[in-house]
């Protein structure tokens, strides 16, 4: 209350003392007069001396509405309820209800009743205050303590006691408002302040003070600590309307924090709160980074793509959909809206051909009210085809997806056309062809391959498994089991699938199949009527054993008369030699000349009878090279001396060509004489009278080269593709001719030790036959660089 209610009721509480101590010594004094009724009699008229007292008083205080309330000792209730309200209405009557002080007091003021009351009743210190009632009257309550009591004195208030009253009761209601929003406002979790009309700080709760790390509130006050300078101060979260006035980013408790400062203007300065923003602002660059990374996806995309807003304006589109129109970026940057990017494309050509625009354009754009998705196929003036899918976005608007699918619609239209050719090349294939899937069943079949089983096509179409097909085709060939390769090529799963072929023997045909595994997983199976190619190749088979048992026939016939013809032909060789040495007597010249003639074509024909033994022992795998060291230079010397005669009868000069670094090879000497031999007898033979024959021999690495050469007609073209063959021979007018197995023999001999014979001859210019030989000897690469000790001719 006011100090000037108290000095007014001053008078009243000195009255009031007055009174509750005559009545406290008149209680003392009845008390001991009963005690002592028998002792003195001289008491009682004391007592009803002091009776009339003490009625006088009650009717004094009775005189004026007032209720009391009076405590003995500690007890909670009251003892005692003494006055009246006179009829106030609303005040209760009993001692129990009015000791309830929050059933008819409002809750203000029964609170601080009760607060100043248990103040009294523990310490004694007296109050005064006013308080409200539930019906808004206002009483006034006086508490005091005398002796051993405490007093609770409630009476109305009128006049200008009560303006008085009610203005120290809104003043005390408001303190304690303010108190506890002063209390609010220190326990709460974020910084807050005033400042004064200068700008300083005048108060900050704790937050503020935990904030910059001070001890308490009063020392940043007295310091002056600031939370945040505004130099870093960033507007651009300011807003009018909530009153915040930037983002700050400032150290808090030791962390760098971002905050959000607002500040409204309160009477003689502003008053001001932070809001950490931290997470928030941390979620903003998060998100910020987020879009920079979607947008950066999407313009990597071939796809084309293109965000409208609720206001039908683009809000986004990607690198792909700037290529896909001839649309001006810089426009695309102002935001058009749908409509005038479709008028716009129209007029470049850029859009379906349609026959009503405006109803087609109407139709495009209603899918701003629309929420379902969906797809549309534009087909360009410029040959361009587009997959146009369109949905709403989920913060209003729309989004585009344009696909530029010409390439996979040409595609697929050749990967059709590629089908259908494949198609129609399997339906004409001879081949029977069937293609099984992982799962063993048939995904694919041509008409030849339900012609060679016998099977329905239309039970094929039904993908009937391999065991089926098995089963059938086992009813269709005499061997059961030959399905069973061809089941199990299907079916087995182990990771090294290879292909097989094999042969089905059916009832009028022979089929050979082939299973080819595929990368996929799949097989395919072939099936190829070869019943011709098997007759056929029944039919060479047969052919090529009764032309080997006829050259094993004819072999054995040369073999045979070879060796018939030899014996008689030595005898004839021999006679022939006794009559020209004159042991049956003296022949005449002309006899002689006979003898001679005989013994010639003896030899001659001797030679040719040795070269067929030669030739049927090589055909017969028979012939043996014995081989040894042979001596090069003596070599071409034997030969040369052998048909030193020859050479003479024809007048031939021969020239003997050796390279120096030709020493010796390993060869069998007989069968190389044998070979030099028949090469120069041929050169001889085809050369003029009085020209030059040349042999030879030179070294090219690990090779021999023994070479003839003649100056003579040559051998035509036609005719040296054949020279080697056995029995082919070349008539020259007045010149040489032969069996035709010299150069068949020089082949052979010189492929048995491994080498080769070549020939190179020109019309008119000579001949030259060259036989290379290994210097080591056949089957050098199979003894090693050892080579063996091998005795040398003599």
């Amino acid at each position: 209350m006011g100090a000037g209610f108290g000095n007014s009721l001053a008078g009243d509480w000195v009255a009031l003392s007055a009174v509750l101590a005559v009545a406290g010594a008149f209680a003392l004094l009845v008390f001991a007069l009963r005690r002592r009724t028998r002792e003195a009699a001289s008491a009682q008229r004391r007592v009803a001396e002091l009776e009339t007292r003490l009625d006088e008083s009650e009717s004094a205080l009775a005189a004026e509405a007032h209720v009391m309330l009076i405590w003995r000792g500690r007890d909670h209730m009251p003892d005692r309820l003494v006055g009246s309200m006179h009829g106030a209405a609303s005040m209760p009557s009993a001692l129990g209800e009015v000791a309830d002080f929050r059933k008819w007091l409002d809750r203000d003021s029964a609170g601080a009743l009760i607060e100043c009351l248990d103040i009294l009743r523990h310490d004694g210190t007296p109050f005064n205050i006013a308080v409200k009632t539930l019906g808004d009257e206002l009483l006034e309550a006086d508490g005091r303590t005398a002796g051993g009591f405490a007093t609770l004195r409630f009476r109305p208030l009128a006049g200008d006691r009560r303006n008085i009253a009610a203005l120290a009761h809104e003043a005390h209601k408001f303190g304690r408002q303010a108190e506890r929003l002063g209390a609010v406002l220190d326990a709460a979790p974020l910084p807050v302040w005033l400042r004064g009309s200068d700008g300083r700080l005048v108060w900050v709760n704790r937050a503020y003070a935990a904030s910059v790390e001070a001890p308490d509130a009063d020392t940043v006050v007295i310091l002056g600590t600031e939370l945040a300078g505004r130099a870093g101060l960033d507007r651009a979260a300011a807003s009018a309307a909530t009153g915040c006035i930037g983002r700050v980013r400032a150290v808090v408790s030791g962390s760098m924090r971002a905050l959000d400062i607002f500040e409204v203007a309160v009477p003689d300065g502003t008053a001001g709160y932070a809001v950490d923003m931290t997470a928030l602002d941390h979620a903003e660059k998060e998100l910020d980074r987020h879009i920079k990374a979607h947008t950066s996806t999407l313009n990597k995309l071939d796809t084309a793509i293109a965000i409208f807003g609720p206001d039908q304006r683009l809000r986004f589109h990607n690198a792909a959909y700037a290529a896909l129109w001839p649309l001006d970026p810089d426009w695309l940057d102002t935001h058009p809206t749908d409509g005038e990017i479709l008028d716009r494309l129209r007029s470049q050509r850029c859009i379906p051909e349609q026959a009503n625009y405006r109803e087609w354009r109407t139709r495009q754009l209603s899918a701003y009210t629309t929420i379902e998705m969906r797809e549309n196929w534009w087909y360009l003036p410029d040959g361009r085809s587009l997959h146009v899918v369109c949905e709403q976005h989920p913060f209003g608007g729309v989004t585009y997806l344009y696909e530029n699918v010409t390439k996979e619609l040409l595609l697929e239209s050749r990967y059709n056309e590629l089908i259908g050719v494949q198609r129609e090349t399997l339906d004409n294939l001879e081949e029977g062809i069937a293609l099984l899937g992982s799962d063993g069943r048939l995904k694919l079949f041509n008409p030849a391959f339900a012609r060679f089983w016998r099977l329905d096509p239309a039970f094929l179409e039904t993908e009937p498994h391999i065991e089926e097909l098995a089963s059938h085709g086992r009813e269709l060939v005499p061997e059961p089991g030959a399905w069973d390769e061809v089941r199990y090529s299907v079916t087995r799963l182990d990771s090294e699938r290879k292909p097989i072929t094999g042969k089905i023997n059916a009832a009028d045909r022979v089929l050979q199949y082939t299973a080819v595994p595929l990368p996929d997983g799949n097989t395919l199976l072939t099936f190829a009527d070869i019943s011709d190619s098997a007759r056929m190749e029944r039919a060479l088979r047969d052919r090529a054993d009764a032309l080997e048992a006829a050259d094993r026939l004819k072999n054995m016939f040369l073999s045979n008369v070879s060796y018939e013809i030899r014996t008689p032909l030595t005898s004839i060789l021999g006679f022939a030699e006794g009559l020209q040495l004159g042991l049956a007597g003296p022949l005449t010249p002309k006899q002689q000349d006979y003898v001679r003639d005989i013994r010639k074509s003896s030899a001659d024909l001797k030679t040719i009878i040795d070269a067929i033994i030669d030739l049927t022992a090589i055909d017969a795998g028979a012939m043996e090279l014995k081989l040894e060291h042979v001596d090069i230079t003596d070599l071409l010397e034997a030969v040369a001396e052998k048909l030193a005669g020859a050479i003479e009868a024809r007048d031939l000069t021969l020239n003997i060509e050796v390279g120096a670094d030709v020493t010796s090879f390993i060869a069998d000497p007989k069968r190389v004489e044998q070979v030099l031999t028949n090469l120069l007898s041929n050169a001889i033979g085809f050369s003029e009278p009085g020209a030059t024959v040349r042999m030879g021999a030179k070294r090219s690495r690990n090779m021999l080269q023994l070479w003839v050469s003649d100056s003579g007609r040559g051998i035509e073209p036609e005719f040296q593709k054949q020279a080697f063959d056995r029995f082919q021979s070349r008539p020259v007018p007045g010149g040489h001719r032969g069996p035709g197995l010299g150069l068949a023999i020089v082949k052979s001999f010189v492929e048995l030790h491994e080498g080769q014979v070549s020939l190179l001859s020109k019309i008119n210019q000579g001949t030259t036959v060259l036989c290379t030989f290994p210097v080591d000897g056949p089957g050098a690469g199979q003894r090693g660089s050892t080579v063996p000790e091998i005795r040398k001719t003599a």
